[in-house]
């Protein structure tokens, strides 16, 4: 997919990877986590393969429980785990070929974006209960249609009746056409004026992830984080919650942005950050200009 005008795709992957390496003394190490959702050739899967390719980063076009106990719990576990993340380009990849894998998947994708796995159960195998819960950030991506496909049996529906959905945040969007446009120009060979102005208004750029031994602890700011809680109540409408997972990942951001940025307290740029970012975290696909 063409790189015009996804700065905002690159920000949001590049920031919530960096919440790997931040935290606060009350909720440590717990990345966010994200879902991107638009059509085909929104440059999702590109943005991710990209720019979400790091050693701490467990990248993989398909996965299922099984390779999650065995690959990837024990690369992050104690205080300075090697993996931090699980990337999946396309999650329907790995959720639409078993009924029988898909919720097992699921259940362990949910417990480690969140409260952590504690206990491992397999069918053929017992393991011993991990000292510490194992926490791990999910980026992933699925188009419009994947998401929304099969009314009440949708995998949007699927994330909200089991609590996942509270869990990443979602960012949806979709081209204007005068961005499709331009892209086709650039496809075929015939850019206009025009079409290099906007070119060049809409370069990348790449947005440098920060690691560290362990995490930077930030101490939080209650007047800087009330500006998100409309944000955070916004989304909890919309996965049927109360948006309080939202908002730590909110406020997750927050810190990294300041991490990325080399402060060691946050400010209103941070806040300010989230919310331009803030109008593609929900479900509405409005336009990416």
């Amino acid at each position: 997919m063409t790189e015009i005008g996804i700065q905002p795709i690159v920000d949001i992957v590049a920031l919530t990877l960096q919440t790997g390496f931040v935290g606060d003394r009350s909720d440590g190490l717990r990345p966010a986590s994200l879902l991107l959702i638009a059509k085909p050739e929104s440059g999702k899967t590109t943005t991710i393969s990209k720019y979400g390719r790091h050693k701490f980063v467990y990248y993989a076009d398909e996965i299922t429980s099984t390779t999650i106990i065995h690959d990837v719990i024990p690369q992050a576990q104690g205080k300075n785990p090697t993996i931090r993340f699980v990337v999946i380009p396309d999650i329907l990849n790995s959720i639409e070929k078993s009924t029988t894998t898909k919720m097992p998947l699921l259940n362990t994708l949910k417990s480690m974006t969140d409260e952590g796995i504690t206990k491992i159960k397999t069918a053929f195998k017992s393991h011993p209960e991990l000292i510490k819960p194992v926490k791990c950030g999910l980026i992933s991506a699925i188009t419009s249609k994947g998401f929304y496909e099969k009314g009440r049996y949708s995998v949007k529906n699927d994330l909200a009746r089991i609590g996942f959905l509270s869990r990443m945040i979602p960012f949806s969007y979709r081209y204007p056409i005068t961005k499709v446009a331009t892209i086709y120009n650039f496809v075929i060979g015939g850019i206009t004026e025009e079409d290099n102005t906007i070119i060049e208004r809409n370069k990348v750029i790449k947005r440098k992830i920060r690691t560290q031994h362990g995490i930077k602890i930030y101490k939080k700011n209650p007047d800087l984080f009330r500006q998100l809680i409309p944000i955070s109540e916004d989304l909890g409408k919309q996965s049927d919650s109360y948006g309080i997972r939202v908002q730590k990942n909110l406020q997750k951001l927050c810190y990294a942005n300041a991490y990325m940025h080399k402060r060691d307290k946050i400010n209103q740029e941070d806040i300010d950050k989230i919310l331009d970012l803030s109008v593609y975290m929900n479900m509405e696909f409005k336009p990416m200009m």
